[in-house]
């Protein structure tokens, strides 16, 4: 597939290879490339009849279910600029966000309708899904039962829009020509550490990612092959690697709007998860299950994490709990961010070690920079991470100021400061050791909390860790640790978790002081939510 084409033009080609392939299974229901695509099509024509043009936006908040997919295809065949948006977003900030993105339209679930109505004030177009359309009646109509008292306000009309009914038959619009550089995706930045930005994606860099995937698992037959899709589409981890670079090369996307970690297991027992890409948390949460012990767990093939800091040990267990079972599969730790879709370096089963973020992709450069001087370093030297290569993102909507601070060019060459701490070792591997928003200053010596929460979490005592600076009057910050407790194992002195750290870390790591919780709160895609540990 070339990334020259369009993320809808991917698709198609796909379908004309495999036609008759499994390409999307949710809820027990399977859909062919042939029908996704139909369905694609049929779409399409839906909002080319609302009177959208070529280059305006589609604002789409939806958890990954089959209309999720169908709407985001048929924005790009039509040259819409698709803006993915969490589907719980305040109604301030999608009012801010819709502004921001000069967007019109909006796509949520009609469970959601009373949350965003409000927006129909200011001129916004709701198109609602209902998330059971493509099943049989039982389905249908316990849904309406369970959500009656959400649906019982909805009054289709002109500027409330039943989703089926953009259904349009043929014949099908013609595809409307974009160059594929142009941007055709808003996605916005994490918003964990700071204000959250939106983020210009091209249909070449997405697609230039995600034909990466053969690389990435060490294989070239996808077919009746299941990644799971958890990881939602408003985050380009899920978007790229979950949804599209599995469609791209003729794999099944299982679909789950939100993570279960019962269901996944199910789904694995019956071979219908055989990649996963996750968070930690998703992990730790599968590693907890007892059923996760069964024999039929061997049908995973590989695991990927990232989007968070990763502890050594969570790897390990993985991987033990791997080889219980028979399966070879490794759990393999990668690295990357928005502003390059999404991964730009990898373990992989050929090219690993453990203690980093694995190589960088084919096509791809990354560099050391120093923070202050921002010049080039070598092997092993501690600095800012860089980025370059054709996934990079066309900028900051609005935002030219922030565009320029965040890229770097050296020789004619343009790189992206990924603002987080690292070092590429001789042999190529990239470690990523910390946030740089989140280095600890204590009495001016910089402390990582990441070294702190993978020293801890080798412990069997505990079960989640986190670690903030707060301010202190003599030192200027001091280090402030949450700490989940394991249910089933004896906790440790606080005196003496303090040696620890003092011992391995240096005195300047020890927390003034410690936090019990009964769980880390998270955020949207299961990242720890480091805000919300500021605030407490």
């Amino acid at each position: 597939m070339e990334s020259s084409n369009n993320l809808y033009r991917a698709v198609v080609e796909t379908k004309n290879q495999y036609p008759n392939a499994r390409a999307l299974l949710f809820m027990g229901k399977y859909i062919t490339y042939e029908q996704l695509v139909n369905k694609i099509d049929l779409f399409a024509n839906g909002i080319n009849s609302l009177g959208l043009k070529k280059d305006e936006v589609i604002t789409m908040a939806l958890p990954n279910v089959f209309e999720a997919i169908y709407s985001f295809y048929a924005t790009n065949k039509l040259g819409i600029v698709g803006h993915m948006v969490h589907p719980i977003t305040p109604i301030m900030q999608m009012r801010k966000f819709m502004q921001t993105t000069n967007s019109k339209f909006l796509i949520v679930l009609d469970t959601f309708f009373e949350h965003y109505q409000e927006l129909l004030k200011d001129g916004i177009k709701i198109i609602l899904i209902s998330p059971v359309d493509e099943f049989g009646l039982i389905k249908k109509i316990g849904y309406r039962v369970i959500n009656r008292k959400r649906l019982k306000a909805i009054k289709y009309g002109e500027n409330i829009i039943k989703f089926s009914s953009l259904y349009i038959e043929k014949p099908y619009i013609s595809e409307i020509p974009k160059d594929p550089m142009k941007t055709s995706v808003y996605l916005h930045s994490g918003g964990t550490s700071g204000e959250p930005k939106t983020i210009e994606l091209s249909s070449y860099s997405i697609n230039y990612l995600a034909g990466k995937a053969s690389y990435i698992l060490g294989k070239n037959d996808f077919l009746d092959k299941h990644m799971l899709g958890v990881l939602p589409m408003f985050h380009g981890f899920g978007l790229c690697t979950g949804i599209h670079g599995v469609l791209m090369v003729g794999g099944v996307c299982t679909l789950m709007p939100k993570f279960n970690a019962d269901e996944t297991i199910k789904l694995i027992k019956n071979n219908q998860i055989n990649y996963i890409i996750g968070v930690p948390s998703l992990f730790e949460a599968l590693l907890k299950n007892p059923e996760f012990s069964h024999p039929n767990i061997k049908n995973i093939e590989q695991a990927f994490v990232g989007g968070d800091y990763v502890a050594l040990d969570l790897k390990n267990r993985f991987n033990k709990a791997m080889d219980l079972v028979g399966s070879s599969a490794r759990l393999l730790e990668g690295y990357g961010l928005t502003e390059v879709v999404t991964v730009c370096s990898v373990n992989t089963i050929k090219y690993q070690k453990q203690t980093s973020v694995g190589k960088a992709l084919p096509g791809i450069d990354m560099a050391i920079v120093d923070v202050d001087t921002k010049v080039f370093l070598g092997p092993n030297k501690n600095g800012i991470i860089a980025v370059s290569g054709p996934t990079m993102m066309n900028g900051y909507l609005n935002d030219p100021e922030a565009t320029k601070e965040a890229t770097l060019i050296e020789n004619d060459k343009k790189w992206i400061l990924t603002g987080d701490l690292g070092f590429i070792d001789e042999d190529g591997y990239v470690h990523f050791k910390q946030r740089l928003k989140r280095i600890i200053k204590v009495s001016g010596i910089p402390v990582l909390p990441a070294e702190i929460e993978n020293l801890l979490m080798s412990y069997e005592s505990i079960s989640e860790v986190a670690a903030i600076g707060i301010p202190d009057e003599d030192k200027g910050n001091m280090v402030k640790l949450f700490i989940v407790w394991h249910p089933n194992k004896e906790k440790i002195d606080y005196n003496k978790l303090k040696e620890i750290i003092k011992m391995n870390l240096g005195t300047y790591a020890v927390p003034k002081e410690i936090v019990e919780l009964k769980r880390l709160p998270k955020t949207e895609i299961g990242k720890v939510n480091i805000i919300e540990l500021e605030k407490m």
